[in-house]
């Protein structure tokens, strides 16, 4: 499996807290051991948003969007809610 940052998710990246990034990077470890290994850790947020999108979800209002083909993990964007949703239009 390969795991690629668009420059739209290291622009978003960079404008967050740096306890908010520290949150960021702990839950993309998560997501990559569980795609690693097949255990899905309690609290992850994972979620199937519409074709090949999902987000994971880190606190309430932090969202991590990115897409999943076969053997490519593309993230592309950090946003809340709102921002996940303008970009799936």
């Amino acid at each position: 499996m390969r795991f690629e940052y668009l420059n739209s998710y290291d622009r978003s990246f960079k404008k967050l807290r740096s306890n908010t990034q520290k949150r960021i990077a702990k839950a993309i470890s998560q997501f990559i051991d569980f795609i690693l290994t097949g255990q899905k850790p309690e609290g992850l947020g994972l979620k199937k948003l519409h074709k090949d999108y999902w987000e994971i979800r880190v606190g309430l209002s932090i969202r991590i969007l990115f897409e999943l083909k076969s053997n490519l993990v593309t993230f592309i964007l950090v946003g809340d809610h709102n921002q996940i949703k303008r970009f799936l239009r």
